[in-house]
């Protein structure tokens, strides 16, 4: 078992990895146990602390970038990977549409079955609705800045007001090709500030 952290020095997570979730001062034995009584390896279990914060899990977000394609994440429960149904429609088919399984076993959620199936793909209508409100709100942010003289098209870098507002975006439930599609810049960009975020908010519990 080894911490998400760890994922900073490796380039991907195993093909299937176990995901523990625990509050400080709850024993995360339990979840452990039924993830491997799923068939996760113990070395591929990953454990991470919540201090209550349910809108922002830095270190969930550096597991689901390093998840491989064809892969699989394992959980006991979804509210252990998501803290919202806002945040499991996005991320939820984010994985999908990444070909990456997700296994809820408590719950017997699997992406892969035809139940599974179905109930990602009405998260996928929800999704695709959540973009287009997300979308129409930053048109209007955008003439808004057009006519306080600001011009738009391709950015070279990201202002530090603009890494704040990216980052408050993706706690709420943005997906990573959502914030790149609204920001002008590359996946990699997002997925670098949303690293970067998460080192420091880590540093800073230590």
């Amino acid at each position: 078992m080894t911490t998400v952290s760890s994922l900073r020095r490796t380039p991907s997570a195993p093909a299937v990895v176990g995901y523990v979730c625990a509050a400080a001062g709850q024993s995360p034995v339990p979840q452990i146990n039924t993830l491997m009584r799923a068939g996760v390896a113990e070395e591929d279990i990953y454990i991470v602390r919540t201090n209550g914060h349910k809108t922002a899990w830095p270190e969930r977000d550096l597991l689901l970038p390093r998840s491989r394609s064809g892969g699989t994440i394992t959980i006991t429960r979804l509210d252990r990977l998501f803290y919202s149904v806002q945040n499991l429609i996005i991320v939820g088919t984010e994985l999908r549409d990444r070909s990456i399984r997700l296994h809820a076993v408590e719950q017997n959620i699997d992406s892969n079955s035809l139940e599974g199936r179905g109930f990602f793909g009405m998260m996928s209508v929800f999704a695709t609705l959540h973009h287009e409100f997300v979308l129409a709100a930053t048109n209007d942010g955008l003439a808004a800045a057009r006519a306080r003289g600001k011009t738009g098209g391709r950015k070279l870098k990201l202002t530090q007001d603009q890494v704040d507002e990216l980052l408050q975006l993706h706690s709420t439930g943005a997906s990573v090709q959502q914030l790149a599609s609204t920001f002008k810049v590359s996946r990699g960009t997002i997925y670098r500030h949303i690293s970067l975020a998460s080192e420091e908010a880590s540093s800073q519990t230590r």
